[in-house]
């Protein structure tokens, strides 16, 4: 049955791809002649700038208005560009210093190139000293945002990702960038807004512009330690290794859902690695069981381990000579532990793969596809909330369980274009 569903997804691709390529055409066609029209704008004086490109209609997101809010208390100068109509816009001079609103055709890259066409145009770029580019597809956790705004726009790497992307090529999301005044102002950057092409069609925007720009930056810098993201495998490695109770809890904040095929942390990969790496004779034995069925659960010895301390009692517990080597075993503990989080931690995208734990320490946005993309289940997504300030954690939910798995609720043409990556 999968097979044969499989198939049909396949045979029906071409369609569902020329069918949004239709729609695109369409949507370029009725953009044409539509200009961006500016609701407000302040006076700008040479402060940093938040680029926040939007998709709100009537009224923002209140997570969204605390993150603009964060950045003007910090004294950063935020600009709005937004894909829909608000119902008074004026309603935001409070949080937003510089509003436009264009005609909804171009996705996240189409406001941004609005935004930057219009920053190079009104002589803001020759001052600025760093800029932000971020958009509303992610919720704004208030737990963390002013100090996450400030890492973000310290201006001490050139170009500054919040994390970064190894699907396909390295790259860093688009959803969060921050660029100095060099890279803001080089003339490559400047010719690839130029001559980027606004497009619908999700696929290709996510090569000719999250892709295509990471690229252009990487040009850019004057060294390749000038890439990089904030939350990147250096960084966690070394919280890892200075914070024992963070240590501690990474199977808690470990992401759970299974609908994608990315690794994910377990005890059980551990077991297997210090069994081959250092283990002998009456060893051999250790971690099976680890996948057996509930129905057969009696027949195993299973132990339970919820944390690093709990992994190191069963396996004191179970090694012959624990007295020989109880002061090495905690640091091969550690090492592999360690070891194991961050081979997991560096697959495909990290804001998806890492979100729990990336909130945990820090990072104030969290994706709101990640249901929607089978990244997160339900447990992920409730291990996030519940880190969460009090007053947003109804509101989150809301967001976050509105668009369940797309494999799961789409059919026909829509599922073929979902699992390919159309929509």
């Amino acid at each position: 049955m999968i097979f044969f569903d499989q198939l049909k997804n396949r045979l029906m691709y071409p369609v569902a791809l020329m069918y949004i390529s239709w729609q695109s055409k369409v949507s370029w066609l009725k953009s044409i002649g539509k200009k961006d029209q500016v609701r407000f704008s302040e006076p700008y004086a040479g402060q940093k700038i938040m680029l926040m490109a939007l998709y709100e209609k009537g009224r923002i997101r209140e997570d969204v208005v605390a993150a603009m809010a964060a950045a003007r208390a910090l004294g950063i100068y935020v600009i709005g560009v937004n894909t829909l109509k608000l119902g008074t816009p004026d309603d935001y001079r409070h949080c937003m210093d510089c509003y436009i609103e264009r005609y909804n055709f171009g996705r996240d890259f189409g406001s941004y190139k609005s935004g930057f066409g219009y920053i190079y145009s009104n002589g803001l770029a020759e001052t600025c000293p760093c800029l932000l580019m971020i958009n509303d597809s992610v919720f704004f956790s208030k737990k963390h945002i002013s100090t996450f705004l400030e890492n973000m726009l310290t201006g001490t790497v050139e170009v500054l990702g919040s994390t970064e992307n190894f699907e396909i090529e390295h790259h860093l999301g688009s959803f969060c960038i921050a660029i100095t005044n060099p890279v803001l102002n080089n003339e490559k950057l400047k010719k690839y807004w130029r001559r980027y092409t606004c497009t619908d069609v999700r696929p290709v925007v996510i090569k000719t512009g999250e892709m295509e720009l990471s690229k252009t930056l990487k040009k850019i810098v004057s060294s390749s330690d000038s890439f990089r993201s904030l939350y990147d495998t250096a960084h966690v490695a070394d919280l890892l290794q200075s914070n024992p109770d963070l240590l501690d809890l990474v199977a808690q904040l470990s992401r759970r859902s299974d609908s994608v095929g990315w690794p994910r942390f377990s005890f059980a990969a551990v077991s297997k690695n210090i069994v081959a790496g250092y283990f002998h004779s009456s060893a051999a034995s250790l971690g099976v069981g680890v996948n057996v069925d509930l129905n057969d659960i009696s027949t195993v010895a299973l132990h339970y381990a919820n944390s690093v301390s709990q992994f190191q009692t069963f396996l004191h517990q179970t090694i012959a000579n624990v007295q020989d080597v109880d002061s090495s075993l905690e640091v091969v503990i550690k090492d592999e532990v360690i070891s194991h989080f961050l081979d997991c931690f560096t697959r495909g995208s990290q804001i998806h793969q890492n979100n729990v734990i990336l909130h945990k320490i820090g990072l104030s946005i969290i994706k709101l596809d990640g249901v929607y993309r089978g990244m997160f289940n339900t447990r992920d997504v409730e291990k996030i909330t519940e880190d969460l300030d009090v007053d947003q954690q109804e509101v989150f939910r809301r967001i976050m369980y509105s668009r369940p798995f797309g494999s799961a609720v789409l059919f026909g043409w829509r599922r073929a274009a979902f699992e390919r990556g159309l929509i």
